[in-house]
Formats: structure tokens, sequence, C-alpha cells
């Protein structure tokens, strides 16, 4: 069986994957699921300027959790192991280390969408999903 790692955002369109790695468990195919939340770091923007590095890490706590929220609730509704990391760092390097260092068998992320009016947005998506697959040791499966 599979220990899937989900990367988790505010974006209700993360939720689908979380949504599908549920299912994925109900249905006996994974093991255990590990939601990650990744934060840029706030430290290299003008803020550092106006808190301290405690008061910004507490910064990036805060909206990882609450991003996390939504997806903890489906996996708890549905009765499944899980276990949750949040990481300050780039994007794409930290997804795809966090999936060697939880020792993952694949990466569950929501595929872009092909709607006309949102070309911009599927275009940044397109690139995050072709970028992590391209530097990523561990499978990555998109899902619609």
């Amino acid at each position: 069986m599979l220990k899937i790692l989900v990367p988790v955002s505010r974006s209700p369109r993360s939720l689908q994957a979380v949504r599908h790695a549920a299912f994925l468990y109900s249905e006996r195919c994974a093991s255990e699921i590990v939601l990650v939340n990744v934060q840029p770091p706030l430290e290299s923007t003008r803020l550092e300027a106006f808190y301290p590095l405690s008061k910004l890490r507490s910064f990036e706590n805060s909206h990882a959790h609450a991003a996390l929220c939504r997806a903890e609730q489906i996996l708890k509704d549905g009765g499944v192991k899980y276990s949750v990391t949040i990481h300050v760092g780039p994007l794409i390097p930290t997804i795809a280390e966090c999936a060697e260092q939880t020792g993952c068998d694949e990466i569950l992320l929501a595929a872009p969408r092909n709607d006309p009016l949102h070309t911009f947005i599927s275009f940044f998506s397109r690139s995050v999903l072709e970028r992590l697959v391209r530097i990523s040791r561990v499978p990555v499966t998109a899902v619609r």
C-alpha cells in the first residue's frame, strides 16, 4: 500500500486531491496520507524590518494551519490515518524534499484547470506541476 503526500494550500482545488487521497485510503490503496503545507519565507520580505523573526514564524505557522484546517477535517471525517508537516521555503523543491524525507511513495496534487478564463492561472499551475515532475524522485499524480 502507498504512503501518499498531498500538498495543501488555501486553494479549494487542493482539497480535490485530499478527497481523492481519502478515497484511495478507503479503497485500501493507501496506508497513510501526509499533508504538507509550504509557506514562502517571510524574512526575505520587507516585513522583516517591522517584526522579529519569531513573529514572522508565527505568521507562517498560522497561515499554514488555516490552509490545513479543511483538509484535516476531510481526512478525520473519512477515518483516514494521516500526518501533517509544515515547511518554510521554496515551493517545488520543498515538496519534493518532503516526499523523500517522509518516505512517501507518491505525490498527489490537483491538476490545473483547462478553463480559458483562467489561462494565466492554468499556465502557472501547469508549470508548477511540470517542475515538480521534473525534480521529484517520487512519482507525481495529478487529479482532476
